[in-house]
């Protein structure tokens, strides 16, 4: 099955992959940094006055070889901070996917206000009646418990973070140790802090991709037909709001459809009750 791509989820997608590309970016480039101090070690002035020109060095007046060993650990830094924001951008998503299921009254106001990153994904299939891969919701699972830890107990992991990385299914944590190099099992141990590296930074990108679609094609069976074509109407007056004539509306919204919600195959008249239930 393909996939919708109403305006919310290319929305959500734009800002993973620009969230992905922003991350690697500055990985390689304080790998790079590192690497380019090397023609200076040894040197006893610091920074600032080696490289004047670079913006915002004078916050880091350092000599090369401390600035050196600040950058070598800068990955687990980075990933610490990434993690969570890549599952902050999933979370988000999924409440706009239960909104959906709100319209479509499949769910209620108050079963949408007491999803938590906890129970989102089990409230959507319930609303959705769609069954999610258990190994991606697993490892989410993992992502928020190790992501909790980092920020709200100095990387140290909870019991049910010592219980989850544990007891994963042989795929799960076969598949996590394919994507970070490394098994749950090792990665979390107990009185030590979790350190996080880009390999669990490239496996909450790849798990969280994975579960939008699958959340895409749980709306696509879940959702009624009227409700793609309201929000057809929605999507299109969002972002061509030019379009304020009738018949420039008429011309342009079946070929928006075709391009965004052909999965959905709405006809044109559909489209066109859609467009009047919208008051246009």
């Amino acid at each position: 099955m393909g996939i919708v791509h109403f305006l919310a989820y290319r929305n959500y997608e734009e800002s993973r992959v620009e969230a992905n590309n922003a991350m690697m970016a500055m990985l390689a480039g304080s790998r790079l940094a590192e690497h380019m101090l090397g023609l200076a070690s040894g040197s006893e002035r610091m920074l600032p006055e080696i490289f004047p020109a670079v913006e915002h060095i004078g916050r880091m007046n350092l000599r090369v070889d401390s600035a050196q060993r600040l950058l070598a650990d800068a990955e687990s830094h980075l990933s610490a901070m990434a993690v969570p924001y890549a599952l902050a951008l999933h979370e988000d998503y999924v409440t706009t996917c239960l909104k959906l299921l709100q319209r479509a009254r499949l769910i209620n106001s108050q079963g949408v206000k007491s999803a938590s990153p906890k129970n989102m994904h089990q409230k959507f299939e319930a609303a959705a009646g769609y069954t999610l891969s258990t190994v991606s919701v697993e490892q989410f699972d993992l992502l928020r418990l190790l992501r909790n830890a980092i920020i709200h107990a100095g990387g140290l992991p909870s019991a049910d973070l010592l219980t989850v990385s544990r007891t994963l299914s042989a795929e799960s944590a076969k598949n996590w140790e394919d994507l970070t190099g490394i098994t749950p099992s090792v990665l979390v141990s107990s009185g030590r802090p979790v350190n996080l590296n880009q390999g669990e930074l490239v496996a909450a990108l790849a798990i969280t991709k994975s579960l939008a679609e699958q959340l895409n094609e749980g709306l696509q069976k879940a959702l009624p037909r009227d409700v793609w074509a309201d929000l057809l109407c929605e999507d299109f007056r969002t972002e061509l709001s030019k379009y304020t004539h009738e018949h420039q509306r008429a011309r342009k919204l079946p070929g928006y459809a075709r391009k965004n919600f052909s999965v959905i195959g709405l006809s044109r008249d559909e489209i066109k009750k859609a467009a009047q239930r919208a008051a246009w």
